[in-house]
């Protein structure tokens, strides 16, 4: 009896586990989907082709998470709301472009999949799933804010800018991020005094997050920029409305690898919520 008690258990953690992931898969997915319509140029020759096969994925894991969860559900013997589950989530099936519906959520000013909030308002009723709305929408909202950071050369690119200086690149990602976060804003005063290496160019209130654009044209002044944005960390501690913070390097081509910079990023010790991203650019 123990035995078999202990291997549902096994059979449910794997579960849950394996729908958070796919979950949380397709929410990064959604979001590189929303910032391709929105942003790329679709002239472009591979544009149809990246767009197809990232749509193809969305949907192969919205059908893999739409079982697991079935199977989670009816291990828990709730068949009325296994039915309504059922019935919920396969009209997002009935064509491709459902599944791929967004919503705009008016109090954060963001976009977000009405597939995986489906999903999430079933799974939430359960302590293993059990994030609120507002949780959910932000964390969304991260990965969005976290592709179009990643994409700041694209940005560039699309809007012929060779970057002279920090100020120029931020600028322009600000272009971007005010039409998707209408909240995003420049700081309109120095954000902290004990700050000197680290002072952000945008914030996002919804996000309680604030950007830092940097540039390097070499490896030494990367390595010296990290160092000094580490010395900056303590001064932000206990932020009451700001707790993440992003460093975005725009570094010229050649100078370091992706796997490199990550690596010093990650030997510095930063805290969980500082997050270094590297960018490419013709500067």
């Amino acid at each position: 009896m123990l035995g078999a008690i202990m291997e549902n258990n096994q059979i449910t953690n794997f579960q849950e586990q394996k729908i958070k992931k796919i979950i949380s898969e397709m929410g990064s997915i959604f979001y590189d989907i929303q910032f391709r319509n929105e942003f790329y140029d679709r002239s472009e020759n591979d544009y149809e082709d990246i767009l197809y096969q990232l749509e193809n994925n969305f949907i192969d894991l919205a059908n893999r998470a739409y079982k697991l969860s079935s199977a989670y559900l009816e291990s828990k013997n709730l068949p009325s709301f296994l039915s309504d589950f059922k019935n919920e989530i396969n009209k997002y099936f009935a064509s491709r472009n459902d599944t791929l519906s967004s919503k705009y959520h008016d109090e954060s000013g963001d976009s977000y999949s009405e597939f995986i909030s489906s999903l999430w308002s079933y799974l939430s009723v359960f302590p293993a799933f059990n994030d609120n709305d507002e949780s959910l929408l932000k964390r969304s909202g991260l990965i969005y804010l976290e592709n179009i950071l990643e994409s700041s050369s694209v940005i560039l690119e699309e809007r012929k800018i060779k970057p002279k200086n920090e100020a120029e690149i931020s600028r322009n990602v600000k272009f971007v991020t005010k039409s998707v976060f209408p909240n995003s804003q420049y700081p309109s005063q120095p954000f902290l005094k004990t700050a000197k290496c680290y002072i952000p160019d945008i914030l996002i209130p919804s996000l309680n997050c604030a950007i830092e654009y940097k540039l390097a044209l070499n490896e030494s002044k990367l390595t010296d920029t990290i160092d000094e944005i580490l010395i900056d960390v303590k001064g932000y501690e206990n932020n009451p409305d700001y707790k993440i913070f992003y460093a975005v390097f725009c570094v010229k081509s050649g100078i370091c690898t992706r796997k490199r910079f990550y690596e010093i990023w990650e030997e510095k010790g930063f805290p969980q919520n500082w997050k270094g991203i590297y960018v490419e650019s013709n500067i």
